[in-house]
């Protein structure tokens, strides 16, 4: 176990956060840690949209430095106006981060390997690799020699920027910032629950500590209702077992039997990803990388509704673009859920947000009166507000935007009315959080007659239209989002925890009707599983908040004096009741958590943790680690031609492990390039490795791609049989081990050749 390489990493993160302190703390300075909690990703925000800018000429170790000056002159600048930065707070952040970053450290240091398998880590990895290869922004792909890389970087090149900063190996650096992003998502959890949770008079603390674990360390109640069904009866089995097409004698689980994985697919035809369940796997992917960003967003967003018109005038043009535009660098997924949590902040802002613009008074003053007109214009003029600052933030991505989105081969729209989520499905992944909040609003309501009448129309309304379009969220889900709303507009009682919840709640429901249809898979798969991060992420905060609550109610001394609605005995009750549901959606971990230590894989290494991702190579791919090192040793981005990799299995491991671009790898550059672009290379390539391929023709494709060497390996031996490259003119051996040869492409030799024929 590299025990000083984790001491001198927690060190980088320490200075980065401490240079970022004062920038936090005047974005945050009325929250009670004073931004504490926000300042590494602060600081990493800063750091990587100058990098990003400066890259587009320029990445270098020099450009790095450049932007990490350009952050402290910046904090200079604002210490020196006398913002009161609080140390003391500062410590306590850096507490949970290091507790959160450390726990994952042990997690993987037991599986450290940046395996092909049950995930995406070739494709992370590679990035990461070509990232730290490229000398401008945006990178070359690894597995498209020649081109630009067609996919959301900005989380990779966070993990670039720490990889130069800390001088280390990147297959060291991979599972040291991927410990890292999970340290900020706990510790942004916890810092932004804690400030909700104090504006109510709450113990911010317990709801920082709520919010942590319901974020990264519960998971959804599949695992235990398949241990408790041993003793359900058949026809619950079969209720249960019917929407989720499994076998009813197959849902009760034995301890001994449990998997990680299957508690991440349970909704059919989908994925239903959270946050323990994906560090867990241990990819790098952008859609977990995104989350701890998106929280910052949001904290943007509550320091909007609790400011005046003024600071939110300087949050909503000034800081949020930029913020939002860096987010969607990471994952483009996150950038509609930014603009609605910033929509949804501005909708029930304490000030009303036709204020910020010129003439809003007039605004204000024509609704006054009249509540209807007042929400429309606070609907409409939010919905004008976020338009800016999507397209400020489109202005901010200017390279994202033409290298990515806009240079991206795939065809992507609009899908609407896909197959629904049962209410099986809608339970099992997010039922801890629906009881949680069913308690939350019902102790906390100021109930009258008219209320519960009203609401009792409400739900069997609802209901009906439920059955009869056989929407299950409109009865499960839509609820949460009309009673929320209607709570945060009649009582004060209800705050910034319940705009979280109405966001969390109308993405769940957004999915039920609407999708994003592109070519990489067919369906709401795609959507599901991205979307349905985000709402664990926002609804765990919102759920910290709201169990804090319970709880110190049941605790007169806990709770300031402020009781509720509920005598004592309901109270300790329903605080009984959530703690309950809570620890149910603690099974997951712990089951998760001992399979992992325990597990008998070879690549497992919990008996001597280390955490080279490479590691594995040299024991379970032994015939061909030394020749990946030696192409790894290379200096530049020479191309290579290798067999395309076979997706989600040990394919184009020599691009996906060094990040020397091969001339297509995984199937994944179909998706961003499209199929006729996908199905050229590949046939080139095997013109390049067929025997009997006429000279004149193999050349030109080597030159085509400025070939340099030839990666002549097992699957290459397999898919094309024995080439024989060293009867070829300007081909050459270089290296050999295992059951790997690697060849050396002269191409003046090869441009001769091409010219005389």
């Amino acid at each position: 176990m590299e025990f000083l390489l984790v001491g001198f990493w927690l060190i980088l993160y320490y200075l980065l956060a401490i240079a970022g302190l004062p920038v936090a703390t005047t974005l945050f300075r009325r929250f009670p840690d004073r931004g504490a909690t926000f300042a590494l990703p602060v600081s990493l925000t800063v750091v990587t949209i100058v990098t990003y800018w400066f890259g587009q000429f320029v990445f270098s170790n020099i450009t790095v430095l450049v932007a990490v000056l350009f952050l402290a002159s910046l904090s200079i600048l604002l210490t020196r106006r006398d913002i009161e930065i609080d140390l003391q707070e500062y410590a306590e952040a850096m507490t949970v981060f290091t507790v959160a970053f450390c726990f994952l450290v042990i997690v993987r240091a037991i599986d450290p390997g940046i395996i092909a398998t049950g995930g995406e880590k070739f494709l992370d990895f590679g990035l990461l690799q070509s990232l730290m290869r490229a000398p401008a922004l945006p990178p070359e792909d690894m597995w498209f020699a020649g081109e630009p890389v067609r996919y959301y970087y900005g989380g990779h090149l966070i993990a670039a920027i720490l990889t130069k900063l800390s001088g280390t190996p990147p297959q060291y650096s991979y599972n040291l910032s991927l410990a890292g992003f999970y340290g900020m998502l706990i510790t942004t959890a916890y810092g932004l629950a804690g400030a909700i949770a104090d504006r109510h008079g709450s113990p911010r603390r317990l709801a920082g500590v709520c919010a942590a674990f319901l974020v990264g360390v519960a998971g959804n109640l599949f695992t235990p209702l398949r241990l408790l069904a041993g003793s359900f009866p058949g026809w619950l089995l079969d209720a249960i077992a019917k929407p989720l097409e499994m076998d009813p004698t197959a849902i009760p689980l034995a301890p001994a039997d449990f998997s990680y994985w299957d508690a991440s697919r349970v909704m059919v035809g989908t994925i239903n990803e959270f946050p323990f369940f994906a560090y867990l796997n241990g990819d790098l992917h952008a859609h977990m990388m995104g989350q701890p960003f998106l929280l910052f967003v949001a904290a943007l967003g509550y320091a909007v509704y609790r400011s005046d018109a003024r600071r939110q005038r300087l949050l909503v043009f000034g800081v949020l673009p930029p913020v939002v535009a860096f987010v969607s660098t990471i994952s483009f997924w996150s950038f509609p859920t930014a603009l609605g949590v910033v929509w949804l902040s501005l909708v029930f802002a304490e000030t009303h947000p036709a204020r910020l613009v010129p003439g809003g008074e007039r605004v204000v003053s024509m609704t006054d009166g009249s509540p209807f007109a007042d929400e429309l214009g606070r609907i409409v003029v939010s919905l004008l507000l976020v338009v800016a600052v999507g397209g400020l933030a489109f202005v901010w991505a200017t390279p994202f935007v033409v290298n990515v989105l806009f240079g991206a081969a795939g065809t992507r729209g609009l899908g609407f009315l896909p197959d629904h989520s049962s209410a099986v499905e809608l339970l099992i992944v997010h039922g801890g959080f629906l009881g949680l909040f069913a308690l939350y609003l019902a102790a906390n309501t100021r109930w009258h007659t008219d209320d519960l009448a009203r609401t009792g129309v409400l739900v069997l309304l609802l209901a009906a239209i439920s059955w009869q379009t056989g929407i299950a969220a409109l009865l499960l889900v839509a609820p949460f989002l009309v009673g929320g709303w209607l709570l945060l507009r009649r009582d004060p009682d209800f705050g910034f925890e319940t705009v979280l919840l109405v966001a969390g709640a109308g993405l769940v429901l957004l999915v039920e009707f609407a999708y994003v249809r592109d070519n990489a898979i067919s369906g709401r798969f795609n959507t599901v599983f991205k979307v349905y991060m985000q709402v664990w992420v926002l609804w765990g905060v919102a759920g910290g908040v709201g169990l804090s609550r319970l709880l110190a109610g049941a605790i007169p001394r806990l709770s300031g004096g402020r009781h509720g609605q509920l005598p004592l005995s309901l109270r300790r009750g329903v605080a009984l009741v959530a703690a309950v549901l809570v620890l149910s959606t603690s099974v997951y971990g712990a089951f998760g958590f001992a399979e992992h230590v325990g597990s008998e894989n070879p690549i497992h290494r919990a008996d001597d943790p280390t955490l080279d991702g490479l590691a594995f190579v040299s024991t379970v791919h032994s015939d061909e680690a030394d020749a990946i090192e030696w192409l790894g040793s290379r200096e530049g981005r020479p191309h290579i031609v290798s067999a395309p990799g076979d997706p989600y299995a040990w394919g184009s491991p020599a691009s996906s492990l060094t990040g020397l671009p091969t001339v297509v790898g995984w199937y994944q550059e179909r998706i961003y390039r499209g199929d006729s672009a996908y199905l050229e290379r590949k046939h080139d390539v095997e013109l390049i490795f067929s025997p009997n391929t006429a000279w004149e023709t193999r050349a030109s494709r080597l030159d085509k791609y400025d070939v340099r060497y030839i990666y002549y390996g097992p699957r290459e031996r397999d898919r094309y049989g024995r080439t024989g490259f060293e009867r070829f003119p300007g081909i050459h051996r270089v290296h050999h081990s295992g059951s790997v040869s690697i060849y050396r492409v002269n191409r003046t030799v090869i441009g001769l050749e091409t010219t005389a024929n």
